[in-house]
């Protein structure tokens, strides 16, 4: 019991204590409940506050909507409002179909962009394509530039080869009549020399019984003696022609080479191309592009005369052997022989169809041979005045020269560095010699004797060919001789122990033709050296600008002569 006691004491104990710390828990709890009831009501006004302003606002709507209603009652608000509307909705339609639009236009613009990439990568594609065929056109332009140049130098091959078929052609025609007319005159000669003979016969038996009766007579009287020669052996033992005989002796002479310079002469308006000694060598003859050929006294350096009828530039002049005539070769297709007596043209010799670089003399002046660039040479005879042979040469020919005194062998120099032996008589080549020079060859000369030929080419070098093996007996070269032209000319002293050539820069040089060393270098010209001649005991020498110098081995005051 006790136990139980002193539990409900101190439950009592609890509950005084309860008591007495919980006095104001009503109080709060019951302040707790105002405050809480203050809070509801304060956001229950709120919410009043809310609905009263929300309410206000309808109202204002409402009064707004009236207003508008109050406005829109008339049948023409109404009408009007409707046309709105009307308006409102196709706007709204024509919105929709813009909206539409603008997504097609969208995706349009998408495609066309993808079209713009791939047109940009084709452009790329074509630019680069227009670039190499654009090359390529360079490249085949250039071909075709090359093709075309290569067709015309065919047409011109063609042209040259149809000239020369036409000329071979006509010169056929020519050989046929000419035969007929031999083949006529043969049969003529032929009947006159059985005739002759007959004659000759009769007169000679005749001549003989006579001689027999006088010798019977005379070996009755005396022993026989010696019978003189027959007139016929005495004929036959005649003396040598001229020309023969300057043919023969020109070796005689003994060359000294020039020292000084006695004349120097300007001889042309225009520029020379060519210079020769006479045979005698007291004149000389000069060719230039002014058309003219000017005769000069060698002593006196003074002009003797003009000679005129070429149409284009005067390339090559040739002297006869008595001085009487003289040979012009020219670019207008011919040559042209001229008498020095009277200055008057004796002959045109017609029938190349190219520049015709060089013409010469046969020794007895019966003929003259012409080369020329259109590939031929020819022989014209001076008595019948035209072309009695045609050898061609399958080159230009710059030179041509005769190296026996009938006149039956010639030597050519040509375009494609070869020199070349023909016989005159039949027309055929007897030896094409090549490989002695690099460059075309630019003239040809023969020794004094006709056994040896010297060559002058574009390779700056000259040759000693020996005539009857064809071997190189001497190459003459100096390090500072250089050919002037294509034309340009070199020749033999008169002994044929020298050579003489000059350069491109005006000077000569002389070479011993033992041993190929130079012997001596002048210099008084300042221009290509056109060509040299070499006769007894002066040289003269062309330059291209106009001027000639005469070079001797005595001393003359110098006088320069004007043109």
């Amino acid at each position: 019991m006790s136990t139980i006691q002193w539990e409900a004491d101190i439950l009592n104990l609890f509950v005084d204590r309860d008591k007495h710390e919980k006095a104001f828990t009503n109080m709060v709890e019951s302040y707790n409940g105002l405050v809480q009831k203050l809070t509801y009501y304060v956001d229950q006004n709120k919410h009043l506050e809310a609905s009263a302003q929300t309410s206000k606002d309808a109202h204002d709507k409402m009064a707004r909507q009236v207003t508008v209603l109050r406005e829109q009652g008339s049948p023409m608000n109404q009408k009007r409002s409707a046309e709105l509307e009307a308006q409102v909705a196709s706007l709204k339609d024509e919105r929709a179909e813009l909206y539409k639009t603008q997504g097609t236009n969208a995706q349009r613009l998408l495609d066309l962009n993808d079209i713009l990439r791939l047109k940009d990568a084709a452009l790329s594609q074509n630019k680069e394509e227009i670039r190499r065929l654009a090359e390529s056109n360079h490249v085949l332009a250039h071909k075709n530039q090359e093709m075309t140049e290569l067709v015309r130098e065919k047409d011109i091959t063609i042209q040259v080869i149809q000239d020369e078929l036409a000329t071979l052609q006509l010169e056929m025609v020519k050989l046929d009549e000419r035969q007929r007319d031999l083949e006529r005159e043969n049969a003529q000669l032929l009947q006159r020399w059985l005739k002759k003979m007959n004659e000759e016969a009769d007169r000679m038996n005749a001549e003989n019984v006579f001689l027999e009766n006088e010798q019977q007579e005379a070996n009755a009287i005396s022993p026989p003696a010696l019978s003189p020669p027959s007139t016929r052996s005495l004929r036959n033992m005649g003396p040598e022609s001229p020309t023969q005989n300057n043919w023969r002796n020109n070796s005689a002479i003994f060359s000294i080479i020039p020292q000084i310079s006695n004349r120097k002469i300007t001889t042309h308006e225009s520029e020379v191309n060519t210079v020769s000694m006479s045979t005698g060598g007291t004149m000389f003859a000069t060719g230039s592009n002014d058309k003219k050929i000017r005769i000069w006294d060698v002593k006196t350096g003074s002009l003797k005369s003009t000679l005129t009828g070429c149409l284009q530039a005067v390339m090559c002049v040739s002297f006869n052997a008595t001085d009487e005539l003289l040979l012009g070769a020219s670019n207008d297709n011919a040559a042209r022989l001229w008498h020095l007596g009277t200055g008057r043209p004796r002959h045109t010799l017609t029938g190349h169809i190219g520049k015709v670089f060089s013409a010469r003399f046969n020794p007895d002046s019966s003929k003259v041979v012409s080369g020329s660039h259109d590939r031929t040479i020819k022989v014209w005879d001076l008595q019948k005045g035209y072309c009695i042979r045609t050898m061609f040469t399958f080159a230009s020919v710059n030179d041509v020269c005769l190296l026996d005194f009938d006149g039956s062998t010639i030597a050519s120099g040509h375009l494609d560095n070869n020199l070349r032996f023909w016989d005159a008589r039949s027309g055929n080549c007897i030896k094409e010699v090549t490989g002695i020079h690099l460059g075309q060859i630019t003239s040809v000369c023969p020794s004094s004797d006709g056994t040896q030929i010297l060559t002058n080419s574009r390779d700056n070098t000259l040759r000693i060919v020996d005539v009857r093996t064809y071997e190189t007996l001497s190459m003459l070269h100096a390090d500072g001789y250089k050919t002037g032209t294509n034309w340009s000319k070199a020749c033999f002293s008169p002994d044929g122990q020298y050579v003489v050539a000059g350069s491109a820069d005006g000077s000569l040089y002389y070479w011993s033709t033992r041993d190929g060393i130079v012997e001596k270098i002048t210099k008084e010209q300042t221009s290509p050296i056109v060509g040299v001649s070499w006769v007894n005991s002066s040289v003269v020498s062309a330059e291209k600008d106009k001027t000639v110098v005469i070079w001797g081995t005595t001393a003359r005051r110098p006088t320069v002569f004007e043109k």
